[in-house]
């Protein structure tokens, strides 16, 4: 361990704010991916819903134009049923012309109802497709814009990343092994990666825990690295802090 401690834990208090950006850069990067799904998923929603309705539309189109075409047909057989009615001889088969005009035009008229009935649903499913249009029209451009933006930003946080692992490798080269090691034991045991921090008035920055006070006049002469006997992290004696104080 080289005999400038005070240099060693500069340099450690530096890696350690560096590695911890590099963390929240990371954790921002990985909440990418979500967000640019969500925003797919919200534009797919509002396209979704103009496409079922415009196949909602065709289907109902179809269905009326297969109608038109069974009432054209129905219409047909009526118009021969009433011309076969005029030549019949006896009353049975007038009668029975007669039987059978009317099942047509009933027929007839059901095809005519589910015509105008489908009719009626075209002009609801159009409504619906409309509006659902002028919602895809009004948003699609701000979640386009926002996912652009949340990319670009992804973009510059991959930038900053590089020159941040760039800044922690220069750090660690400059690091005695033995403190760099004493660093990463301590930091590896920490969920929130905080392996060093101040001690003040005789606190631990780290766990806010009082330390003895032979270690906290210890602290004061940087000779050497120490840990906090309560949550074993590296302490050090931040000069500008405690004069502050």
């Amino acid at each position: 361990m080289p005999s400038n401690i005070r240099q060693q834990i500069s340099l450690l208090v530096k890696l350690q704010e560096v590695e911890l950006s590099i963390q929240r850069t990371l954790l921002d990067l990985s909440r990418v991916e979500g967000r640019t799904a969500e925003l797919d998923a919200q534009l797919c929603e509002f396209e979704t819903a103009v496409e079922s309705g415009k196949a909602h539309i065709l289907e109902l189109s179809k269905r009326i134009r297969a109608l038109e075409s069974d009432l054209q047909t129905v219409q047909g057989r009526v118009e021969k049923s009433q011309e076969k009615l005029r030549s019949v001889k006896t009353n049975k088969e007038y009668q029975s012309g007669l039987k059978e005009i009317d099942d047509l035009s009933a027929i007839g008229s059901k095809i005519e109802d589910e015509i105008l009935a489908g009719m009626e649903q075209v002009e609801v499913a159009s409504a619906s497709v409309k509006d659902h249009q002028a919602r895809l029209n009004a948003q699609a451009g701000l979640i386009r814009a926002e996912k652009e933006s949340v990319l670009r930003d992804a973009e510059q946080a991959r930038r900053r990343l590089e020159g941040m692992r760039a800044d922690a490798t220069a750090l660690t080269d400059r690091i005695a092994a033995e403190a760099l090691a004493l660093y990463r034991r301590v930091k590896a045991k920490k969920a929130n990666g905080v392996a060093i921090c101040p001690v003040s008035a005789e606190v631990c920055g780290g766990c806010h825990v009082n330390i003895p006070p032979q270690m906290y006049n210890e602290l004061q002469r940087v000779d050497r690295l120490k840990n906090c006997p309560n949550c074993e992290r590296i302490i050090y004696w931040d000069e500008d802090q405690n004069r502050s104080e």
